[in-house]
């Protein structure tokens, strides 16, 4: 019986092979269709991700760019207030934007919801290191950072509120600015009731100067590096995205 066995063994040993060979040409097969369709599934949820952050970090640009008119405005108003009181000047009406841009103060939101959703998930899932390093850098360092200077500025405002109640009328957001470089603020203007007497106050004078330290810093330092490295970021998303698809 055992002769018989190796007999036919011998005898159909192609044909054995052939079906081991099949085998296990099936299963390489299989596990090559698993990967390549795992990649796919990656590579989809990866452009996902980077549209995601691409719509999130254009936000926080935008965000941004307007923060950084609204300081400039409010550095330009500081200035021309200060210069109006050295040099003794008469108040106008003009300066009542003025006025109201000594109140500005950013409060920067930066939407951190993509970069926590894939911190909870997987980073890696940003297959292009140095993108990742990006994104996470700018979520990690510059926004923390432009926060902790935005709160000197705050800290600036609620001191100067100490001389609303005594020297200004409540924010009139309905008149126009008069004065040809600088608009309303979106939150009004502001009319002195006795500028003369504010005027005398060196302590008002040193919180606006301050205040232009503090904004001077903030666009130098920080919002406006800040602007220049997000829209270099947008450029390696889209540049990443397109790729990709």
């Amino acid at each position: 019986m055992i002769a018989k066995i190796l007999n036919h063994l011998r005898s159909e040993w192609y044909k054995y092979l052939l079906e081991i060979v099949v085998v296990i040409l099936g299963i390489l097969i299989a596990f090559n269709l698993e990967q390549w369709s795992d990649a796919r599934k990656n590579k989809t949820r990866e452009i996902e991700v980077l549209k995601e952050f691409k719509r999130a970090l254009s936000a926080d640009l935008a965000e941004i760019q307007g923060n950084i008119r609204m300081h400039e405005y409010s550095i330009l108003s500081s200035k021309i207030i200060l210069k109006v009181i050295k040099e003794d000047l008469p108040y106008h009406d003009s300066l009542d934007a003025c006025f109201g841009y000594t109140h500005a103060f950013s409060v920067f939101s930066g939407r951190v919801g993509p970069i926590e959703q894939l911190k909870n998930t997987n980073l890696a899932i940003v297959s292009n290191d140095s993108l990742r390093l990006q994104i996470i850098t700018m979520y990690d360092e510059v926004y923390p950072r432009i926060r902790l200077v935005e709160l000197a500025i705050k800290r600036d405002y609620e001191q100067l509120r100490d001389f609303d109640r005594l020297y200004f009328e409540a924010y009139d957001v309905d008149r126009m600015s008069t004065h040809l470089d600088i608009p309303a603020p979106p939150w009004g203007i502001m009319r002195p009731i006795n500028f003369s007497e504010l005027a005398t106050k060196s302590e008002y004078t040193a919180l606006l100067r301050a205040r232009i330290s503090n904004q001077m810093g903030l666009l130098r330092i920080h919002y406006k590096p800040g602007e220049k490295a997000l829209s270099n970021l947008l450029v390696q998303l889209d540049k990443e995205i397109t790729r990709l698809e």
